[in-house]
């Protein structure tokens, strides 16, 4: 069973979020996949190396689409999605360095962050977003 499946519960109203979102969903999914079946760093390295540099992405344009339209919990919402690049930077920095892949702890880490902060903070932001007529 995958660790995340998109639904609609996980939509925000705003189509290219959404679809990062699933972008996202579905690299922490391939990375149990990959983690469940060994662990093989040459398979788990580049899939991490992947969730890190699409999430850094997606918070980019998210971070600008909020400067863009003046979002007011812009600075907060940016300062949370440091933590999760933070942590996504110890977990790069440690499959590097000590050769050691992902394990079902740092799943689970992956898993709560992105629901609970899809479903809270990102969520806050869309119906902001929809309310204000700016899409």
């Amino acid at each position: 069973m995958a660790l995340l499946e998109w639904s609609p519960a996980f939509g925000v109203g705003i189509g290219a979020i959404d679809k990062d979102h699933r972008a996202v969903m579905a690299a922490v999914n391939a990375l149990q996949v990959a983690v469940e079946g060994g662990g093989d760093l040459s398979v788990t390295g580049p899939l991490l190396n992947k969730l890190n540099s699409d999430t850094r992405a997606h918070f980019s344009a998210e971070e600008s689409l909020m400067t863009i339209t003046r979002y007011p919990g812009t600075a907060l919402h940016a300062m949370k999605h440091q933590h999760l690049l933070d942590q996504l930077d110890a977990f790069v920095a440690r499959n590097k360095r000590d050769h050691a892949s992902l394990n079902v702890h740092s799943l689970n880490f992956l898993r709560d962050w992105v629901t609970t902060h899809i479903q809270c903070e990102d969520r806050n932001f869309g119906l902001w977003l929809n309310e204000h007529g700016k899409r």
